[in-house]
């Protein structure tokens, strides 16, 4: 499934709830579906949906969250997520789109499925990078 038809298939569940998006294509196609009041696109804080969402949570108990991110976005910040389980917050929901890239902006980035398994094999990996690296002259 592609993000933008993730983003679609909840949109009209959004209505009533705070939504923080992260930098990007995420923000860039829920706003191509339609921006509402309740939407708040985190803009040059990459990695930081999550705790902005979490603070929202709660400061905001009785209000239901909604944060969109992206993996690159979640692993600028792992610590984050150590804090969204220490607190738990039942009125927060986080999405996590993986599109295995840095480069959500890139039209490339936007035709790959949101969430795919990775079936690479040890081995292919590890000859892989065996190849890009740069010989050693001998001894």
């Amino acid at each position: 499934m592609l993000r933008i038809d993730a983003l679609r298939a909840i949109y009209p569940a959004l209505e009533d709830r705070i939504v923080v998006t992260i930098m990007g294509a995420v923000a860039a196609e829920l706003q191509s579906i339609g921006h509402r009041p309740n939407f708040f696109y985190l803009q040059h804080a990459m990695g930081l949906a999550s705790s902005m969402g979490l603070g929202i949570a709660l400061a905001k108990p009785q209000a239901s969250v909604v944060v969109f991110d992206g993996d690159g976005s979640v692993l600028m910040n792992l610590g984050g997520l150590t804090t969204l389980a220490r607190y738990r917050p039942r009125n927060l929901v986080h999405v996590v789109f993986d599109n295995e890239s840095l480069l959500s902006v890139s039209p490339a980035s936007r035709r790959r499925p949101a969430c795919r398994a990775r079936r690479r094999s040890a081995r292919s990996t590890s000859s892989r990078a065996r190849s890009a690296r740069p010989s050693r002259p001998a001894i």
